[in-house]
């Protein structure tokens, strides 16, 4: 039994050990966050960096490229027209038709004109020794518009003399020549090579310049296209590597901060968030409410549907909260069915009531989680509620007190809502104090079995009795089952302790007389690992107990689970002879389909109902009704806690003969059983012996008025007889 209760603690909460793993895993994530976001940067900034090289080498190489052709060009366009003017005044020296004066002849004409006819050439100015102009020739559109050459530039050339040179290119405004042209002036040189005069000789460059600029431009995209490729190419690689970093970051970033079945924050994500928004109402003057919300039953969704229905399940109830919270951050999946909500500006506990009435209201409902039959369940929240500043002025002290006040509602009987109080915190401590003494109750065997005897009230006779818990504690005495239970539920103790009263009550009653019958109350937990039918076959075979002797009582808290595996195991425990118990009718649910769809053989009608007997209202008349219910339905009907006699006579005018009571019995301990049944023997003789007397007497009785009936007519006969 010791070795059990030990396992059982290590075994005790296994959906624990999950939770814990799977945040250790969510922090290493996230540990890794920081390094990733310095890579990511990191990244980022060479990319930038060799992209700037990049732009900056393609600029430079362009510029040198353009400024080297530019140059070049020029080189050419002053070769090329330096040529022409150069031919141009040797064919006028080769003439020797120019005057003394200075003037033109007929025959240096034609050789103005045949110099006006080679390419590109479309204007000619000559000039004298002093400078004037003496022929000016042009055969371009707009070429008489350009401005002509003045005295003192063709006088100071001609001065000059041999290798003399004026050069100019320009661009000429739309309509006054060429668009780009040059102006070569250089002297006409005599016979004995001194210069008699200048001749000026203007080219048109326009088309050379486009075709220029048209093979510069295809060289500087050339080269700009080399080089961005060059440069290009491993930016947008490093780029391409940092976009990859930032969806994985992004990945990593949501999957530390966000749940992923549901997609809605989880616990460090929301824990952050509440910090801030703590702070900030706290700044504001303004009150925070967190209201820390439990899916009830859930477990059972997973067990009768499936996982893949509870997930499912759990995706409904997020999309239903996100229609009640003011931001996404403000919801938060802490973890199984467990979810939280900020309420900002709550204005006390009062707002924050409201509020959680509605988020109640939001999630009980009917939910539907598969596509074929029976896909519907119904489910309700219990709700808990802590307001800063007054419960908490940090994120995790306020989220501790909100899952307290979250527990006294699953304490309660869920399906409700409570607001943080002190006395919670108490509560608290008290039961992890419990906790220690449970563990402690296994090694030392502090706990003891109590009988509390079962009469009918009809004949005053024993019926049975009801095995009871209890503690006891070498310093705090006897302690209530009321407050040992609810933790031995809670830390997976119940399932041992179960068992052990099994066993030893079964062991009790074995040697009991063979009409008295043994009830047991059994925990839904004990229910889950669904091995219970086994355990109560094996019991009662190693204690000798007859099933038909052995009541099972459970409350009906254990039938809203109904899941298969408790169906199945309630059928095998009916199936075996014991009988089903409804313990504590009309405290719950009581839904009248319990009755019939589990075939229980009784109900126990809980104590509130008989201590209302006189006291008024309409107690009286609802416990009339359940007693004449469980008797039509042909169910043993046993009322729990009758304390009074006007409660006894109560009972029994209402056909109620069943009863249990401080009025008829106390819970004894198991030695002391034995006194309460011979003492019942002992009722049991002197009432049989006064049934007995009554029974002679009522015979004497009768044959005395036979014998007076007798004695007239005798007397009438005999006077016949004389007459």
């Amino acid at each position: 039994m010791i070795e059990a209760g030990r396992e059982a603690i290590k075994k005790a909460s296994p959906a624990k050990e999950k939770k814990v793993k799977a945040a250790k895993r969510q922090k290493k994530a996230a540990r890794s966050i920081p390094s990733r976001r310095g890579s990511i940067a990191g990244d980022q900034t060479i990319a930038v960096f060799v992209t700037f090289v990049g732009l900056i080498t393609a600029a430079l190489t362009a510029g040198v490229v353009y400024f080297s052709a530019d140059e070049l060009y020029s080189k050419y366009v002053r070769s090329e027209a330096l040529e022409r003017a150069t031919f141009a005044a040797g064919r006028l020296q080769e003439t020797g038709l120019q005057d003394r004066d200075g003037s033109i002849s007929s025959g240096e004409n034609v050789a103005l004109k045949t110099i006006l006819a080679m390419p590109d050439v479309f204007r000619i100015e000559v000039f004298n020794r002093a400078g004037e102009r003496v022929r000016e020739l042009s055969d371009a559109p707009g070429g008489a518009e350009i401005a002509p050459i003045g005295r003192d530039e063709a006088r100071t050339l001609v001065e000059a003399g041999k290798g003399a040179l004026s050069w100019q290119d320009r661009h000429a405004e739309e309509g006054a020549g060429p668009s780009y042209y040059s102006r070569t002036l250089v002297p006409i040189e005599d016979a004995d090579g001194n210069a008699d005069g200048a001749i000026a000789v203007y080219l048109d460059h326009s088309a050379d310049e486009a075709g220029f600029w048209q093979w510069l431009t295809g060289i500087l995209g050339t080269i700009l296209v080399l080089a961005l490729v060059a440069f290009t190419i491993p930016a947008v690689s490093l780029l391409l590597r940092t976009r990859q970093k930032r969806e994985v970051y992004e990945e990593l970033t949501y999957v530390s901060g966000h749940d992923t079945l549901t997609g809605l924050s989880n616990r460090d994500e929301f824990l952050r968030t509440l910090e801030v928004e703590i702070r900030r109402q706290s700044e504001e003057g303004h009150h925070l409410a967190l209201h820390y919300i439990d899916i009830d039953r859930f477990k059972e969704i997973n067990d009768t549907h499936g996982h893949a229905a509870g997930d499912e399940f759990l995706k409904q109830v997020a999309e239903r909260l996100r229609d009640v919270v003011e931001k996404p951050q403000y919801l938060a999946r802490l973890g199984g069915d467990e979810f939280a909500i900020i309420q900002l500006e709550a204005g006390g506990t009062k707002y924050a009531e409201i509020h959680a009435r509605r988020i109640g209201s939001a999630l009980n409902g009917v939910y539907k989680v598969g596509d074929g039959e029976n896909n519907e369940v119904v489910a309700s929240a219990s709700i808990g509620i802590a307001v800063s500043p007054e419960h908490g002025e940090n994120a995790n002290e306020l989220l501790k007190n909100a899952d307290l006040a979250l527990n006294k509602v699953k304490a309660g009987g869920r399906n409700d809502i409570s607001v943080f109080t002190t006395e919670l915190t108490t509560s608290m401590q008290g039961r992890l104090e419990m906790q220690a003494i449970l563990r402690k109750a296994f090694r030392e065997k502090w706990f003891v079995l109590y009988f509390q005897p079962q009469y009918d009230l009809v004949t005053r006779r024993l019926t049975g009795f009801e095995a009871l818990l209890r503690l006891k504690h070498p310093e705090r005495g006897v302690v209530s089952p009321t407050e040992f239970i609810p933790v031995a539920e809670e830390t997976g103790l119940i399932e041992p302790i179960g068992e052990w009263i099994l066993k030893e009550s079964c062991r009790a009653a074995s040697l009991w007389p063979e009409h008295l019958t043994l009830a047991v109350n059994l925990s839904p937990a004990q229910f889950k690992k669904g091995n219970l039918p086994r355990l109560i076959a094996k019991t009662l075979k190693q204690t000798g107990l007859k099933a038909d002797r052995l009541e099972v009582e459970i409350t009906e808290g254990l039938l809203l689970e109904t899941s298969n595996r408790v169906l199945s195991q309630l059928r095998e425990i009916k199936k075996m002879g014991a009988a089903l118990i409804m313990d504590d009718f009309g405290t719950g649910y009581s839904s009248l389909s319990y009755l019939w769809r589990f075939s229980f053989d009784g109900i126990k009608i809980d104590r509130s109902f008989v201590h209302g007997v006189g006291v008024g209202g309409q107690v009286e008349k609802l416990l009339r009704s359940i007693i004449r219910l469980g008797i039509s339905l042909d169910l043993k009907v046993t009322a729990e806690g009758v304390e009074s006699a006007q409660q006894a006579h109560f009972l029994v005018a209402n056909d109620c003969r069943n009863v249990q009571g401080f009025l008829f019995g106390w819970p004894v301990p198991k030695d002391e059983v034995a006194t309460v049944i011979a003492k019942d023997i002992r009722v049991g003789t002197r009432a049989a012996q006064k049934r007995h007397e009554a029974k002679r007497l009522e015979a004497q009785a009768a044959g005395n008025e036979s014998a007076n009936a007798q004695a007239p007519e005798e007397g009438v006969r005999k006077s016949r007889n004389a007459a």
